[in-house]
């Protein structure tokens, strides 16, 4: 099941044409991904002092065009079915309907000191619920 947040784009998101600098949409995706485990029931700052953490491991970005200042956007996310102990999450910005930016990220479950350790089985649970499948949202490999 999708997530969607929709916010304006803010001056200090953007460069002297009013265009948005390519790194905020991972800021963008940092946001959309907040909230989505805040949905679930884990805000992430909870999990962090449960010594639950998902660091990225990978990511990816395709730019189509970029978002403009005071515009409004809409971030939509999509949890995909977690392997083993990593969680994607696949992106979508889109402004005036028009599709922006197409991502994702990838996470894998770690402790405090780095090492790889299984989902939590509660955490598992909601996360395959919300799961999509890869015929919703953006195509990306």
């Amino acid at each position: 099941m999708a997530l969607s947040i929709d916010f304006r784009v803010r001056y200090a998101e953007t460069d002297q044409m009013g265009v948005v600098h390519h790194a905020v949409y991972y800021v963008w995706f940092e946001q959309l991904r907040t909230e989505y485990f805040r949905k679930i029931g884990f805000p992430y700052g909870q999990l962090e002092e449960q010594g639950v953490f998902f660091p990225v491991v990978e990511s990816r970005c395709e730019y189509k065009e970029g978002a403009r200042y005071d515009g409004e956007v809409k971030v939509t996310g999509w949890f995909r079915k977690p392997r083993g102990v990593r969680v994607r999450i696949d992106y979508l910005v889109e402004q005036k309907g028009r599709v922006l930016v197409k991502g994702y990220t990838l996470h894998a479950r770690a402790d405090a000191n780095g090492k790889p350790r299984r989902i939590p089985a509660e955490i598992l649970e909601k996360i395959m619920e919300e799961a999509a499948p890869i015929t919703e949202g953006p195509h990306l490999n």
